[in-house]
């Protein structure tokens, strides 16, 4: 009992100790982490689901996805004979708003257009056009284009830039550059949609 009354109590773990054991297991988790990370866009649920429940209206209701290239011309081209377009109704319509799952935050208006008339089939059609947004804290995030039938709807889709960042000028030229290799030879009316009027336009492709 004496001996076990005289032996010295347990001297605590030294802080720096501690502290030298957590950095290393941070920095090795840190490691790990990177290494067998997946490449690739973060998963967000809520935004997956969206997308998901989209598409699968999309596809019941006979629409289907393009291809599209979105991006800002330094020059507006010149054609031979360039289409005339029309004004179509606002928004996306009220059969196909019903498809997604989230509706689209359209741009304000469509200012101008400039496209051909014709495009031989395996071409990109090029869509030239000036655009202006409603708030300058939105840019032009991606294009969706759809096809059902002999109609094609371009979607340009606004999403928020980040932190207090604005946009320069309330409008901008862009161009969307559509791949034809899905297209059947024919003729062809595109509508391209906006918060306001629409723009509606046919060309052929041959």
């Amino acid at each position: 009992m004496s001996a076990r009354r005289n032996r010295p109590d347990p001297k605590p773990w030294s802080m720096k100790w501690i502290v030298l054991a957590i950095v290393i297991f941070v920095v090795g988790y840190t490691l790990v982490n990177i290494y067998y990370r997946k490449p690739g866009p973060a998963f967000r649920p809520y935004e997956d689901m969206n997308k998901r429940a989209t598409t699968a209206r999309l596809l019941n209701a006979g629409w289907q996805k393009l291809p599209v290239e979105l991006t800002r011309p330094a020059n507006k081209p010149g054609f031979s004979i360039a289409a005339s377009v029309a004004r179509a109704g606002a928004g996306l319509g009220t059969e196909l708003e019903a498809s997604f799952a989230e509706k689209p935050r359209l741009l304000a208006t469509i200012d101008k257009v400039t496209a051909p008339t014709e495009v031989a089939r395996g071409s990109a059609y090029s869509v030239f056009f000036t655009a202006s947004l409603s708030d300058q804290s939105y840019q032009v995030g991606h294009l969706e284009a759809l096809l059902r039938g002999n109609e094609i709807v371009l979607i340009p889709t606004l999403e928020r830039l980040p932190s207090k960042l604005l946009s320069r000028w309330e409008d901008a030229d862009y161009c969307a550059s559509v791949p034809t290799d899905r297209l059947s030879p024919g003729r062809y009316t595109i509508r391209l949609a906006a918060h306001g009027p629409a723009a509606q336009w046919t060309f052929n492709v041959r």
